[in-house]
């Protein structure tokens, strides 16, 4: 019988997890860097976006602020959009340069520009081996990859398993996001049987509005998960004015944690869609402490609105476990 966990072991798993979370930006949205770097501890992890439509010379130019403020970039490349091998010595070589010690390495939704088609040839590369890299974040689908057959996305995985083995590459997972921690706990659980042993970093959406989250879910190949945002949206008519807390996902997740030692997931990653501030910030008061578990099992923090005081208590002396 599995154990149930008390709250207050749900407390410190959800504030494990939640100590060493990170958050993206994107280069259009740096202006925001020294109100972002106020709300997070020195040396979170920020992952900068390469979107395509941005030249490559503006994600260097982010890279330089997120670390002049104190914090770690971490840099999505798009192996697609580098046509050779070549170009993949180059674009490396520069991020080095620029202090950036952690990659996210996903194939992107473009067609290949050259000869690169997945990120398993980056890894499998001599640009990047020659290169100590502290940190390399691959795609999970815990719901799926549009477009991809399900055997082929865990083939791939599989073979990054065994490729960090091998070569001794210091690999992770980052998964995309998701609004239940159902399918997650599920997929890390078969995961986990099919022999995988990276750690896992599960997306989550950050504070920004149900309706672009089911939009951006709907793209993304979100499917079982985003019946439970509708469920908590309450109807069409509220989706554009309320805020999305993933409060009883994080739960979710840190209570399964606390009952399963064994368990992959060990980080949370927040994709803000363009509420970077408010998510900073709330992810900041998690992994300070400073939230109660309440009564229905969710998370409530000192920085949501609208709470009675007495729900929240500080811990900012306590352990994280």
């Amino acid at each position: 019988m599995r154990w149930d966990p008390s709250e207050e072991a749900v407390w410190v798993a959800a504030r494990r997890l939640m100590g060493g979370f990170s958050v993206e930006v994107t280069p259009r949205e740096s202006g925001k860097l020294d109100a972002v770097a106020r709300a997070l501890e020195p040396g979170t992890a920020v992952y900068v976006t390469h979107l395509a439509a941005v030249g490559f010379d503006r994600v260097l130019e982010t890279v330089r602020q997120v670390r002049e403020r104190g914090l770690r970039p971490v840099v999505h490349l798009a192996v697609r959009a580098i046509p050779d091998m070549d170009a993949l010595d180059r674009t490396l070589g520069a991020l080095v340069d620029e202090g950036v010690a952690d990659l996210l390495l996903i194939a992107g939704s473009m067609r290949p520009s050259g000869g690169i088609e997945n990120t398993l040839q980056v890894l499998e590369s001599a640009a990047l081996r020659r290169r100590a890299f502290t940190g390399i974040g691959v795609a999970g689908h815990p719901e799926g990859n549009p477009g991809v057959d399900p055997g082929t996305v865990d083939h791939a995985l599989a073979r990054k398993n065994e490729i960090a083995a091998e070569l001794g590459l210091p690999l992770h997972v980052v998964t995309q996001f998701g609004f239940s921690p159902d399918p997650i706990l599920r997929w890390e659980r078969r995961m986990r049987d099919e022999g995988i042993d990276l750690p896992v970093h599960v997306g989550l959406p950050g504070l920004t509005t149900p309706a672009k989250l089911i939009r951006f879910g709907l793209s993304c190949g979100v499917g079982p998960s985003l019946a439970v945002l509708r469920k908590q949206s309450r109807g069409v008519l509220t989706l554009a004015t309320q805020e999305y807390r993933p409060a009883d996902t994080v739960a979710g997740l840190a209570r399964a944690v606390a009952a399963d030692p064994d368990s992959l997931i060990s980080a949370v990653h927040f994709f803000p869609f363009g509420a970077v501030l408010p998510t900073a910030a709330w992810a900041t008061a998690i992994s300070e402490g400073r939230f109660a578990v309440a009564e229905d099992g969710g998370l409530v923090t000192d920085v949501d609105r609208g709470r009675p005081a007495r729900e929240v208590r500080s811990r900012r002396s306590g352990s994280a476990g």
